[in-house]
């Protein structure tokens, strides 16, 4: 629209310095002037219509998705505990029945590990291989898909020996609890790794209960 606008504009400047030498230019020049009026009340009206869409997209904006602080967002590489997904997730209805997303508290892991992976041995040259192997004895992947959306794991060193890995489950195809954690904590010795304690927890849509401290 622009283009055409200037195009006129500038063939409309062109008559008007030919206009003394062909007086065939005068009739001309009349018709690229209403050309020319027609053209920038349209620009006017499409002006108009684009200014009304940039408002409804801002009220869209606004409406339509989540704004987090940077104050609250969980910062990469310090909240190894962190999952990612309950600051994306719409908490609108919970918060409008008084809930408010929760965890519950670390407890031992009620499931017994085997020796190969819970004691030192000459197997497991890294956590995340030890990690992987856990997952696979506890098969944790096989609901994937079916009962929760997604697995994730991080691995936190706290130094060459010794270090911390998250396994962290989310989007249950359940009313209360969102998803689950479970933490490792793993050593290596004379330079292999070793499961030495093993915790879980669970995400909790609505919070948790008052008296057990479960998810409601």
């Amino acid at each position: 629209m622009l283009k055409q606008l200037s195009i006129l504009s500038l063939s409309l400047l062109l008559l008007i310095g030919c206009s003394n030498v062909n007086p065939n230019n005068q009739q001309n020049l009349a018709n690229l002037e209403e050309e020319l009026d027609k053209t920038a009340e349209h620009l006017v009206e499409k002006e108009n219509e684009l200014k009304q869409l940039y408002q409804q997209l801002e009220g869209t904006t606004e409406q339509g998705y989540i704004s987090i602080s940077k104050d609250d967002l969980p910062k990469l590489w310090n909240n190894p505990e962190t999952q990612l997904w309950k600051y994306m997730m719409d908490s609108t209805f919970a918060k409008e029945n008084g809930w408010e997303q929760s965890s519950t508290n670390w407890r031992k892991l009620d499931t017994k590990l085997d020796e190969t992976i819970s004691s030192p041995n000459q197997s497991w040259q890294s956590p995340g291989m030890l990690m992987l192997a856990f997952m696979t004895e506890l098969e944790i992947s096989d609901s994937l898909g079916q009962e929760f959306w997604e697995i994730n794991s991080r691995i936190e060193f706290t130094d060459e020996n010794n270090a911390t890995g998250y396994i962290m489950s989310y989007g249950w195809r359940d009313d209360s609890i969102a998803g689950s954690d479970i933490k490792l904590t793993m050593k290596k010795d004379n330079g292999f790794w070793y499961i030495e304690n093993a915790e879980e927890r669970e995400q909790c849509y609505r919070g948790l209960g008052k008296t057990k401290g479960l998810c409601l």
